[in-house]
């Protein structure tokens, strides 16, 4: 049986009624609008169906990347041509544990290229997905801190955080940035991105993760 839907407008918006034809009434605006939902956290559905997953590093300090070819990012991530599913780009976090001993100001970047249908080949690393903590079910094929074998030399994408250091002393630089990309970034199947800093720190420590969701196409 298919239940029809209905929606009530803002005065019966305290109590959802059953409509007559079995249907069940949804809460609405004044002008009979969608409302969202709070009743449960944003991404907890997609959690729940096991399609969300991410990648992190622990005490990294990373090299410079700036889209060359087969380069050395914090996270490459190529979604094969035939995988049938969307990576949509949910968040990226950085946490600076120090920016170490040199003046210098960087940034944390995302880079793109359409890879097409041959996969890079460097290290794999497999996701965790975030419901189950399991390292399997991601179609991806991911990279984290290792040379990014056979993908193409990529462009700036959008980018992420920057962070600094005015002075060449070791002084204690912490903080957490989230990036909350909320999708804005997709990866097709046939493309890969890069999340990768464009100047390498002197003795820098930063913990990072990418998280994303599978979505069928």
């Amino acid at each position: 049986m298919i239940l029809a839907t209905q929606g009530n407008a803002l005065q019966n918006l305290t109590k959802a009624a059953t409509s007559s034809s079995g249907g069940v009434n949804i809460p609405c605006g004044q002008l009979s609008e969608a409302l969202v939902s709070e009743l449960l956290p944003q991404y907890y559905s997609m959690v729940k169906a096991g399609k969300v997953y991410t990648l992190a590093a622990a005490g990294i300090t990373p090299s410079s990347f700036v889209g060359g070819a087969a380069g050395t990012p914090i996270f490459g991530l190529y979604n094969p041509s035939n995988s049938n599913v969307d990576m949509v780009i949910l968040q990226a976090r950085l946490a600076i544990r120090t920016t170490g001993t040199a003046a210098v100001a960087t940034d944390f970047n995302f880079w793109s290229v359409a890879q097409g249908g041959t996969s890079p080949t460097g290290t794999q690393t497999q996701p965790k997905n975030m419901y189950t903590q399991v390292l399997s079910g991601s179609v991806s094929y991911a990279m984290v801190g290792v040379v990014n074998t056979g993908a193409l030399a990529s462009t700036l994408l959008v980018p992420s955080v920057s962070v600094g250091l005015t002075a060449a002393t070791a002084i204690t630089d912490v903080g957490v940035f989230v990036d909350d990309v909320k999708g804005i970034i997709i990866v097709s199947p046939g493309s890969y991105i890069a999340f990768a800093q464009s100047v390498p720190t002197t003795g820098g420590s930063f913990d990072a993760s990418l998280t994303w969701a599978e979505v069928p196409v």
